[in-house]
This record gives C-alpha cells, sequence and structure tokens, in this order.
C-alpha cells in the first residue's frame, strides 16, 4: 500500500469516528428538572424522558399502537422503584437523531401518570438498554446537547 493511499485510509476512518459522534438536542423540565429528547417512533415524533437508571426504554401504549386492552392481557407486570403496571414487549422503528433502530425491543406500558407528573406529554423513557450502544454519553448542559458516542462494538 502507498504512503498516500494509506493516509488516505487514515483520514476517512478519522472521519467516520468523528461522524460517529451523535448529538442530540435535549430540553429541560422545569417542574421535575428532567432531561427530555425529541426522537421518533415509528415514523412519529416523540418526546422521551432520559432515565439512566431505567434499564429498558419504555413506550406509552398509545405510541407503539396498542390500548389499555392490550395491555390487561399482558401477563407481564413492570415493577421497579418508578413504573408499575401491565406491560408488553414490542418492537418498533426508533430513530434518535441520525441513528436508527429499525426493530428495536422496548416495553410498553401506559405512561399517562408520568405525563401527568411531569405536565406534559411524555411518550416514553430511554433507558440504559439503549445507551449502553454507545461507548460514551455526554450531557452538555450548557450547549444542551447530549453527545452519544460512536456505537459500541
Amino acid at each position: 500500500m502507498t504512503t498516500r493511499r494509506f493516509l488516505a485510509v487514515l483520514l476517512l476512518a478519522a472521519l467516520g469516528a468523528q461522524a460517529a459522534v451523535i448529538e442530540v438536542p435535549f430540553q429541560r423540565n422545569a417542574t421535575r428538572d428532567a432531561i427530555l429528547l425529541e426522537a421518533r417512533v415509528n415514523g412519529k415524533n416523540v418526546v422521551l424522558l432520559l432515565d439512566t437508571g431505567a434499564s429498558h426504554t419504555v413506550l406509552d401504549k398509545s405510541v407503539a399502537g396498542l390500548t389499555a386492552f392490550d395491555l390487561k392481557q399482558s401477563r407481564f407486570k413492570q415493577t421497579g422503584p418508578g413504573l408499575r403496571g401491565e406491560a408488553v414487549w414490542a418492537r418498533v422503528g426508533l430513530r434518535l437523531g441520525p441513528k436508527v433502530w429499525r426493530d428495536r425491543a422496548v416495553v410498553v406500558m401506559d405512561l399517562s401518570e408520568v405525563s401527568r407528573v411531569y405536565g406534559r406529554r411524555i411518550d416514553g423513557i430511554l433507558g440504559q438498554d439503549v445507551l449502553t450502544e454507545f461507548d460514551q454519553v455526554t450531557i452538555d448542559f450548557k450547549a444542551k446537547i447530549i453527545r452519544f458516542g460512536r456505537p459500541s462494538d
């Protein structure tokens, strides 16, 4: 390999690594001092609450196209420090900035109480299952941007 070709490969690799950082703007919910991100689920704009303590990403039943009846049929109960209720596993298309998961497993439950507590519509909770797919996640409070480092291998 020539020196010129080798340098070109190194340059492309460096540019690819830089492009792999995903920057997503966020808002802060003043009432509960929470970080809210805009995303897309199955082609719809949604608002997700960032929860580094949540093991799984959770979506509201309406976002996933399910009803309260669908949840009642479930034998799966989601319990944890903050959420309790009927839940089902579903697969959705999820987009966070330029990153797209076409068939992402998520927990679906009724999040209407979460929306009530936060005083605005909350469509879901972004959990560790997504966060751990990146080598690092950085919250820049001054710029109001979350940087998701390149995907982990």
